[in-house]
């Protein structure tokens, strides 16, 4: 049975190929193939995760032949891609910025003073950190391998004033049209599928979720 093993980041530089096919025996499960590539990359890449056929694996998973697994190390270098610490653009642009990059696009989602009509003083960021860890990952490999670039993400939480900068992503490519396709992607998916979620706090010190049905009574401190 013969499956596709894709390398990325310092799994790539380690093995010295992007790619590489594999035989394994019928009925090997994902944590199989684990074993089989920590023997090949040693402690030079100690942690790692899969994705099979551009979806995160489970070690119980059981590959067919045809498959491709992606070695996917840690994003970044193993920084965060959530938190409460502020967006650092600098620091992005670091992280995808190569010889080969002729184009970086950036986007940066800020709060804004109103949402559907509504006056907004500040957003509370949300966030299940391990799933939106994993979901930011996941989406960041995607558009690269689709797009050709390398991509760096971002998700502020906590409380952001008017004009903080909530998300940022950073994407280069050999040309601007690639780079620009990436980041909107990113932002999409992120949108769509990542478990962040936003409180609105109006002027007046009233607070709801976004979704929440608001009425002119409600309980400031009652909302969540």
């Amino acid at each position: 049975m013969r499956i596709k093993l894709l390398y990325f980041a310092h799994a790539r530089s380690v093995r010295g190929t992007a790619q590489e096919f594999i035989e394994v025996e019928p009925g090997t499960l994902v944590r199989d193939l684990r074993a089989v590539l920590h023997a090949r990359l040693g402690q030079a890449v100690p942690q790692f995760q899969l994705a099979r056929n551009a979806d995160y694996a489970n070690p119980g998973d059981e590959l067919r032949d045809g498959d491709e697994v992606a070695v996917i190390p840690p994003v970044s270098g193993g920084a965060p891609l959530v938190g409460p610490d502020p967006v650092d653009l600098g620091r992005l642009v670091a992280a995808v910025s190569a010889p080969d990059k002729g184009a970086i696009a950036i986007f940066l989602g800020t709060v804004r003073n109103e949402f559907e009509g509504r006056p907004t003083a500040a957003l509370y960021y949300e966030a299940y950190a391990p799933m939106a860890e994993r979901e930011l990952a996941a989406i960041a490999d995607a558009a690269e391998r689709r797009h050709g670039c390398r991509i760096a993400v971002y998700h502020r939480t906590g409380t952001l004033q008017l004009e903080e900068v909530s998300v940022g992503i950073a994407a280069a490519a050999a040309h601007r049209a690639e780079a620009f396709a990436a980041c909107r992607e990113v932002i999409e998916e992120i949108k769509r599928r990542v478990p962040v979620w936003k409180r609105e706090i109006s002027p007046d010190g009233v607070v709801a979720w976004h979704g929440e049905v608001k009425s002119a009574d409600k309980d400031p401190g009652g909302a969540g």
